[in-house]
């Protein structure tokens, strides 16, 4: 097979295992002649000669000379081409209630929303915050900020007014796109009465753009607010494109608040576009006519790089569904999946957990028989989970492409192949993508080059998605990714270890390793083996300040079904001895509370640091709580635990 720059753009190279390796060798051996040969993927306004400049620390700059925009690369070109083409399949909480909406459709009121973010006298000098459920008018708003190169952060939905205004503030955002509210779960959620909470909070005059989705009573001020739908009503639906620089800022994403405050995760124009989309390609099959559903929230990175940006960029067909897993009946995402003939799905570990609780309703009635690839994001999934969903959802044909990434990211950079026999079942991350080189460190900055021995995980070579800088804080890149090891590499904060075969396994991240009487313990590999009791449905394992052991384990876990006192001491001693068997006495938890619910991010990860502070009884100063889902648990475990 000859190498040339077709061959690497191979429609195949994340599903044959040999043109794979050949791509692989050949990006990490010339990894500046890989990407120029995925540059004509993208269509430039001014193509690039120079693929990337490497600064030091972080500070790459990926199509230093060329001109790039987003929205062109989402919309126009395929509106241009296949214009009938459905661009976005928009489902609310009812199964008769959703939108088809073509490329064409999808320029027009993009174009529609740009003018009217025009007429209000919004410049490249604004920072936009957009507050918005899984709704088309979301995609519309941020498409048409990229059109205009106005950069702009997308905030969850789901957040308090609290969490809202602390990133309104960090990015300096004086004006606002939301909606008068949203259903979730049954429920409607005052979003416009959110924002103008966080206005109070701010203190200074915020601009809202408000989308009157539901007509529910809200607050008004003439001065402040504005009806998108009276403002917008004689735009034209035409607009001009910005000529936005390759490393100009798109947007920001905040991380999840699981460690301290959130960071403004800043991303570039050109070089995301290029690694969401190529990544979208390869891991989803986001070619041709396939339909992609990524469940993510657009105000993460999986939503945002893959359900939003990578999609559209590959001109396939995304559906956004303005609901939740369970609501209203427990069967309701393969209910959807079977109606619009739905061949990729990504969801979260969570979402599938929480399906699993009542599997035989989840899966009534429904076929899923359109279904050919599987995607889980944001932490690992877990065996009864994994067998599930391979077994049950994908009836043992679809293969499950078991994400590794992060926000920082811009994406993701390890999957397995698209391909049955290339999954070991759960727990591994896969392939490293082209141009990928995965290293570990042991504590002394010593390159790890044996298997199945732990160190911290860096990425040796810039990626074109990584972010280009933290919001507002110009040491933080060197000083958060970048001054732990020498080499001046970038480190991804996760211990890991690589098998016989090459593949990597995350065990946790650095600062979450327990190091217990001088024996360094993954927190994940001891609650893969608690979550494995018939008895439990969640768990979460933390360190805590030990006065013989230096540091002791310490374990919060969730039963499936209330207990008595009497059932709780038995439960206790089936956990500890299954732990001390299947792993080492020396990992058997020194204390085991049992707890109704566990603290998680909006996006579904257990707040850790929370769980830490309340098991070594330093519950004075949670710091961050914005990002909390269920802030009412932690009074309960702190109670429960006494």
């Amino acid at each position: 097979m000859e190498i040339n720059d077709e061959f690497l753009r191979h429609k195949d190279a994340w599903r044959n295992k040999e043109i794979y390796q050949k791509i692989y060798d050949f990006s990490i051996e010339n990894p500046e002649e890989y990407w120029k040969a995925q540059v004509d993927t993208l269509s430039w306004t001014r193509k690039p000669k120079i693929i990337m400049e490497k600064g030091e620390k972080g500070k790459t700059r990926w199509f230093p000379d060329s001109k790039v925009n987003a929205c062109y690369n989402c919309v126009d070109r395929h509106a241009e081409r296949n214009p009938k083409k459905i661009a976005l399949i928009w489902q609310g909480e009812e199964l008769d209630d959703y939108q088809y909406i073509s490329f064409k459709q999808l320029q027009e009121e993009v174009c529609r929303f740009a003018n009217t973010l025009k007429k209000l006298g919004l410049t490249r000098n604004d920072c936009v915050t957009i507050y918005m459920p899984m709704v088309p008018e979301g995609v519309y708003a941020c498409l048409a900020c990229a059109r205009l190169g106005i950069h702009y952060t997308a905030v969850f939905a789901g957040f308090s007014p609290n969490a809202v205004a602390l990133r309104m503030n960090d990015c300096k955002s004086d004006f606002v796109i939301t909606c008068d509210g949203n259903s979730r779960g049954g429920k409607m959620i005052p979003l416009k009465e959110n924002i103008d909470k966080a206005r109070k909070i701010c203190d200074r005059d915020i601009r809202a753009l408000v989308v009157r989705r539901k007509k529910i009573e809200t607050s008004w001020n003439e001065d402040l607010d504005f009806d998108y739908y009276k403002e917008s009503a004689d735009m034209p639906i035409t607009c001009e494109i910005a000529d936005t620089d390759s490393n100009s800022e798109l947007f920001i994403l905040y991380t999840s608040g699981s460690v301290g405050k959130p960071k403004g995760i800043t991303m570039g124009t050109g070089g995301f576009l290029l690694f969401s989309s190529l990544t979208g390609k390869y891991f989803f099959n986001q070619f041709d006519d396939e339909i992609f559903w990524g469940s993510g929230d657009i105000g993460w990175m999986g939503g945002h790089a893959y359900a939003l940006y990578a999609a559209l960029c590959n001109g396939v067909t995304s559906v956004f569904f303005e609901g939740i897993p369970t609501y209203p009946r427990k069967s309701i995402f393969w209910e959807i999946i079977d109606k619009h003939k739905i061949t990729s799905f990504n969801t979260a570990p969570t979402a599938l957990r929480a399906m699993m609780k009542n599997a035989d309703e989840t899966l009534a009635n429904t076929s899923r028989d359109s279904l050919k690839y599987l995607g889980v994001f944001g932490e690992i999934l877990n065996k009864d989970a994994w067998y599930w969903y391979f077994n049950e959802v994908g009836k043992g044909r679809c293969p499950i492409v078991n994400m590794w990434g992060q926000t920082e990211l811009g994406g993701v950079p390890t999957a397995p192949l698209s391909c049955l026999d290339d999954m070991k079942t759960y727990g591994h991350i896969g392939r490293q993508f082209f141009g990928c080189k995965l290293v570990l460190k042991d504590d002394e900055d010593n390159d790890i080059t044996v298997p199945e021995k732990r160190g911290a995980m860096f990425i040796k070579y810039p990626l074109p998605g990584m972010l280009i800088k933290v919001f507002g804080d110009e040491n933080a890149l060197e000083k958060l990714y970048y001054s732990q090891s020498a080499d001046d590499i970038y480190c991804t904060g996760d211990e890991a270890y690589f098998d016989f075969d090459g593949n990597f396994w995350i065990t946790g991240r650095i600062d979450d390793v327990l190091n217990v009487s001088g024996h360094r313990i993954s927190p994940i590999e001891i609650e893969e083996v608690i979550a494995g009791s018939e008895i439990v449905a969640e768990v979460s394992v933390v360190g805590y300040p030990h006065e013989i052991k230096g540091e002791g384990i310490y374990a919060f876990v969730v039963l499936k079904r209330d207990i008595t006192e009497e059932q709780r001491q038995k439960a206790n001693e089936i956990i500890s001895n299954r732990v001390r068997t299947i792993i080492s006495p020396i990992t058997k938890p020194d204390v085991i509370s049992f707890v109704a619910d566990l603290p998680k991010t909006r996006s579904g990860k257990i707040m850790r640091r929370i769980l830490r502070k309340i098991a070594a009884h330093d519950i004075e100063d949670f710091e961050d709580l914005t990002t909390i889902s269920n802030p009412e648990c932690i009074r309960e475990i702190i109670k429960e635990i006494g």
